[in-house]
């Protein structure tokens, strides 16, 4: 057994896919097979149950599969205490990322990291943010940006309040609600609304606080991607709820309008596991993000 086995066991459980796991790991679906397979004549168990649509864990393979990380992790461990004693800086880390950041520019920052950490790989997964804490708490991520409030999440996790997007109502051209200063969750719920898919962080928010004021949105058009919301809106398919930065960016023709009585923010986060022990990279990663947040001309970071 070595611990390119156990980076692969821990890879085709990650992904339930030979193929997936054979790309991550820079191998072929025969290679990732092969390896599997020696290791189970080993341990005289089965490792994985194969279907024709996914691969899974089985019970033993399970057992296997929590020693596997938990040895992988002191490995990692072991490759952070030697780099920190000579200096060097490499490595891999991965980063959960939900778009958008608002004022916080990740991509400015991701190069300046770059940069400064040439031999560090940047691994940025997307996704919801259930998934993006589903693979935190697994141990998959080193730390992802989110739409949380810090007040939110327990003692498990270290959370750092980046800043905040107010959230904006996006309007055609023309439209008989462009003639209000502001837009009430009352007349937003007698629009046609363009909104996001279900599990989205963004619909769920607007949604809490519609119904906190009696109300509830009119879903006439769902979509799943920011920038086709707005332009949905442009064309006049309805109006919609859209962070301001995006708003901002170059695209159709749209009015924009404050939400009332109160504004709607989005909170983005930079969130990590309490006690996961970080890699010197990932150590790295986050004085430079944090650092970032704190930049003059950048709103103050708040800490939780």
């Amino acid at each position: 057994m070595e611990i390119r086995h156990l980076r692969t066991i821990v890879a085709v459980a990650r992904h339930g896919s030979l193929t997936k796991a054979g790309d991550e790991l820079f191998l072929t679906q025969s290679a990732i097979s092969q390896q599997i397979r020696r290791l189970e004549e080993e341990l005289g168990v089965e490792v994985f149950h194969r279907t024709s649509r996914r691969v899974q864990l089985t019970p033993e393979g399970h057992v296997i599969h929590g020693h596997a990380q938990r040895v992988l992790a002191a490995v990692d461990a072991l490759h952070g205490d030697v780099e920190e004693l000579t200096g060097l800086l490499s490595g891999q880390v991965r980063i959960g990322g939900m778009y958008p950041t608002g004022p916080y520019d990740l991509f400015a920052m991701l190069a300046g990291f770059r940069a400064a950490h040439p031999g560090v790989a940047i691994h940025m997964v997307e996704g919801t943010q259930d998934d993006i804490l589903a693979a935190l708490r697994a141990d998959e991520l080193d730390c992802a940006f989110t739409a949380l409030d810090p007040d939110t999440l327990g003692a498990e996790y270290e959370v750092a309040l980046l800043g905040t997007d107010e959230l904006v109502v996006a309007l055609p051209v023309g439209h008989p609600l462009a003639r209000e200063a502001r837009i009430t969750f009352d007349q937003l719920a007698g629009e046609d609304l363009i909104a996001y898919r279900e599990n989205s962080a963004l619909r769920r928010r607007l949604e809490r606080k519609m119904a906190d004021h009696g109300v509830e949105p009119r879903n006439a058009f769902i979509c799943t991607e920011m920038g086709a919301v707005r332009a949905l809106a442009s064309k006049g398919l309805g109006v919609a709820v859209i962070p301001r930065s995006v708003a901002a960016e170059p695209g159709p023709p749209i009015e924009l309008r404050p939400i009332a009585p109160e504004p709607l923010t989005w909170p983005v986060a930079l969130v990590w596991r309490a006690d996961r022990r970080q890699t010197v990279a990932g150590k790295a990663f986050l004085a430079v993000a944090l650092e970032f947040a704190q930049r003059p001309g950048r709103r103050g970071l708040r800490a939780a």
